[in-house]
Parts: C-alpha cells; structure tokens; sequence
C-alpha cells in the first residue's frame, strides 16, 4: 500500500518545480493580505462610524451607515473586478496583481485618516477596487502557470491559505481594540487598525522581480495581436458571444451570488450578532464585576468618583456595600450592585464637574457629550458607561470590552472553520466532483446559517457555532478559485473569473444595507433581536446556487478549455 501510495505521489507532483510553489506561495499571499484588509474593516467600521459620525449620531443612524459603507466596498470590488479582470487578460496578470496590491493597501491606510463619513466611504469604495480585481488577476496567474494534474489542489490551497489573513485580522483586532480611544500617538484603535493594513504594499517587491507572465497568457497575447481574424483577449462582450462562454457566465454568477450574499450579506454580520446575543444576558447586560476590587474601590473615600457613584446606588445597596468592607459580595449582591449600576446608565446624567473637573482626561467620547449634551435615552446610556469605566477602571468589565474580545475570539474561530472548510471543498472537488462538492456546500451553507442565527446566545456558543458557519459558507469560496478559471479560455480567463468572482457584487451591493434595514423593520415591529430574524430569512438565498448546478459542466479531469 505504502508503494501504491508512494507511486500516486510521485505521479501528482511530478514536474512540479519550485518556481510552480513560489507562484502558489507569493499569489496566495497577496490574496491572504486582501482578505486580512477585509477582516480589519469588518471587525472596526462600527467603531470607526460611531466616531466619524459624532455622538450626536442615533445608533441606528450609525448601523445603516455601517450598511452603506459595507455596500460602498463591494460597489468598488464588483468595477474592479470588471476593470482588473479586463487588464490581467490585456497586460498582464502579474502586472495587475501590482497595481490592484498598491491600490487595495494605500486607500487602506487612508481609511485611517477620514475625517467624515463620507470620505471614509468613498476610501472603502476604492479599497474594493483593488480587492476586486487581486482575485481574477492571482487565480489565472496559478492556473496557467502549474501542471493541471495539480491545479484543482493549487487554486484550493490559494483560497484556503485566505483564511489566515482573515485570522490575522482578527488576531489584530483581539490586541487592537477598535474602540479604543487613543491606541497610540493619538490615533484611535480602529485608525491603528487601517494604517496597518498598509504593510502588504511590500509585497510587490517579490512579485515584480521574480513573478513572469504564463506561457500560454504570452502565446494567446501574440495571436491577438496578429489582427483581424485572431481574437482578441480580455474582451467584455465576447463572454456572452459564445453559447458556451455564455451559459457558464450565467452558472458562475448565480452560484457567486449564493455564495456572496451568504457571506457578506450574512456570515459577517456575526459580530453584530454576538454583541446582541451578549446584551440579551441579564447577568451580563452591562457589567461582570470584579467583587472584592469592586467593593474597596467604592468604600475608597479618596475615589471621588467611586464615592460619587456609589451615592447613586440604593441606600441599601450602599450599607451594604460599607458593611461588606474587604469581603467577597455575595451573588445576590453582585445581582443587585448590577441591577442598581443599569439603573444609574438609564436613568440620569452622572457627569458632575467637582468630580470630574476635566472631561478630556476620561475621553474624547466624555469630552464630546460634555460639548455637545446628549439628545436622546441612547446617548445618554453611552455616556454614563464611559464614566463608569473610567471611574471604576479594571475593577469592572464593560460589555463593550467583553463583546469587543469574544467578536475577534468568535471570528478568529470563524476563519479556522473556513481554512478546513475550504480544504474540504478542494478534497471533494479533486476525487470525486465539482459540482457534487457546490451542492453539498450549498445545502450545508442554508442549514449551518438558521442554526447560528436562531441559536447563538453566548461567548461560548460563538466558539464553537462560528467554526461551523465558517466551514460552510467559506468552503464554496474555494470552490469558486478551482472552478471559474476552469470556465473559460485563456484569452478570457481572467475577464471571465472578475466578472463571476466580482460582477455579481453588484447584485450582492444593496444586501448588506438591506439586512441592516430589515434589522430596523423588525426592531421597530417589537423582535427584541431583529438580527436573527433578518438572517434567517436571507438564508434562503443559497437556494439559487443549489438549481443552477443543473446546467453547471463538470470540469474535473478536463483540460483548460480553448476556443
């Protein structure tokens, strides 16, 4: 058996240089680097929008706007993809991995310098044209450059490796929170957090001086050039010229969209659903103390702030509390002390300038409401926690901090779901078949999805409920790196992947907005977690993927088709 194994071995790697693994490796880290700019816009942009926006901004105000600007993202990939797509098959892939690598860093960083939420829009906007069209441009790179007996196992491997620049991004997010006030030099977490997404730019050094345009890509670029009668490469209209590139424009999109819309419109929303799944704890509404700390830091009469809100506490609570002395509270009082503190968040204005002479020394959030007063229930609970905070430092631990961390932690999970998912697909796809391993994907994607959305109610849950969803949703993403390339010929190819990989972004765009807006409509309608209902119903989308697999080809085994 070891023979027969060893022989199969030899026979799938044979001819395979080291050049072929540089491609794979460089290809799949200017993907990794895209998508770990992604996870740092998906992990900051709701404290990014609450700061750009003011504290004057309603909440719901600044979650549409996280909508928007998700939607402004996925508008600038779906023309890059179009654009880059075009140029990789006219110019070059190696030449348009450079320019969209330099474009998708650099707008990155200057996320971190809006002073608006308009240009902070309008940066996502040109961030996703360079994550657009890195896609189209790495994949045809790879397919054409490796041995086909290995290409199915290349093109997964690039996608799979992806995953581990989602997981650095929320590595990142974990030690770098994006709600920070002031990180370092003055920045907030989330400005941090976007400068830092311009290192992969260095990237490019090794792509320019060791990457070479694909034999084939050379070949089909000189038969274009030679003129009338030849055809020409990277050319928009000639993908639904022919019936066969045609119908496989019409498969790809439709399973793009499935998938998509499933990820964007859905699977990342995951952090918002953990933040509401956490709020929805009466224990852990707003505070988990630190009891023994807690008590000794209010009976400390030189806090002027702890004596200060303590006096807001019942007068119960507060003999209680001086009786306790170095005690550990017992959980009836923990409850209580929780209780009376959500009380003091809801109920009134605790800023007092002869305890808190100087708002700017507590943040630029106190200075602000200070500035500005607070206009509305909302505000005024945001407000009232930054001085608990402050006041009581590491003897509590705000929701804000906890859902903060177990967002990265569940996303962090999230992302090694998705590096086996992918994996899996790959596996799937390379023994048995393409579209076999789409439809198990698919029906996993609808059932995993309702299963989180209506399920998840804790920290715990989202360790081990999020690995699922990354599994499943992530899982038919590596089937789209193996199987556009194979959709189409050489002269095509990497219009033909921008315009499935990417195009449908189009139709995915107004999806994030819109299950920001249903989260609104079921709000309004009296659902204490609308979030849930949004998703479950936008689950069913995965059903387009699953009928146009029938008219999908098997491409397994078959050579990169020509015209």
């Amino acid at each position: 058996m070891e023979q027969i194994a060893e022989v199969k071995k030899t026979k799938l790697f044979e001819g395979v240089t080291p050049y072929h693994w540089f491609v794979v490796l460089v290809a799949s880290a200017g993907w990794l680097f895209d998508c770990m700019d992604q996870r740092l816009f998906v992990m900051s942009r709701q404290a990014a929008l609450t700061d750009l926006m003011g504290v004057e901004a309603a909440q719901s105000a600044i979650d549409e706007m996280v909508g928007w600007a998700t939607t402004a993202m996925i508008l600038g990939w779906a023309t890059g993809g179009i654009i880059f797509g075009m140029m990789s098959d006219r110019v070059g892939r190696v030449r348009t991995m450079v320019l969209t690598l330099f474009i998708y860093a650099g707008f990155t960083g200057l996320c971190a310098l809006a002073k608006g939420w308009g240009d902070f829009l309008f940066y996502r906007f040109l961030v996703g044209l360079g994550v657009g069209g890195m896609f189209g441009a790495a994949t045809s790179l790879v397919a054409e450059s490796v041995p086909s007996r290995v290409r199915a196992l290349a093109l997964g491997t690039l996608q799979a490796l992806s995953a581990f620049g989602n997981i650095l991004g929320a590595y990142i997010a974990y030690h770098i929170k994006p709600s920070e006030a002031e990180y370092i030099f003055g920045l907030a977490g989330w400005q941090v957090l976007f400068t830092i997404g311009v290192l992969p730019a260095f990237l490019v050094i090794p792509i320019v001086f060791i990457l070479k345009e694909p034999d084939s890509w050379i070949k089909a670029k000189a038969e274009s050039a030679k003129g009338e009668g030849h055809k020409s490469v990277g050319s928009f209209s000639d993908l639904f010229k022919n019936k066969r590139w045609r119908t496989n424009t019409i498969v790809g999109l439709c399973l793009g969209v499935s998938g998509m819309v499933g990820l964007w419109g859905i699977g990342f929303y995951s952090p918002e659903l953990i933040t509401d799944a956490l709020s929805d704890n009466p224990i852990e509404e707003n505070y988990i103390l630190k009891p023994t700390e807690l008590v000794q830091t209010f009976n400390d009469s030189d806090n002027q702030g702890a004596v200060y809100i303590k006096g807001l506490l019942s007068q119960s609570l507060q003999q209680q509390i001086v009786e306790l002395k170095d005690a550990e509270p017992s959980e009836a009082i923990q409850k209580n002390i929780i209780a009376d503190l959500n009380k003091v968040v809801f109920g009134k204005a605790i800023y007092s300038a002869e305890v808190f002479p100087d708002p700017s020394v507590i943040s630029k959030d106190v200075e602000r409401f200070v500035e500005h007063g607070t206009k509305s229930e909302a505000q005024l609970a945001k407000f009232n926690r930054l001085i608990i905070d402050y006041v009581l430092g590491d003897k509590i631990y705000s929701l804000r901090q906890y859902s903060a961390e177990t967002r990265a932690i569940g996303m962090g999970f999230f992302d090694i779901g998705a590096f086996f998912g992918m994996f899996a697909f790959t596996f799937i796809a390379s023994f048995f078949s393409r579209r076999l391993a789409f439809l198990l994907t698919f029906i996993m994607c609808l059932f995993v999805t309702i299963f989180v959305f209506s399920s998840l109610d804790n920290a715990v849950d989202a360790y081990w409920m999020l690995p699922l969803m990354g599994f499943a949703q992530l899982a038919v993403f590596g089937g789209y790196s193996i199987y556009f390339p194979e959709l189409y010929p050489t002269r095509l190819r990497g219009t033909g992947v921008g315009f499935c990989y990417n195009t449908v972004r189009y139709l995915l765009a107004p999806f994030p907005a819109l299950m920001m807006m249903m989260t609104s409509v079921f709000f309004n309608m009296g659902f204490s977690q609308p979030i849930r209902v949004a998703a479950i119903i936008m689950s069913f989308i995965y059903i387009i993927g699953m009928v146009a697999l029938i008219w999908a080809p098997e491409t397994k085994d078959q050579p990169l088709p020509e015209d």
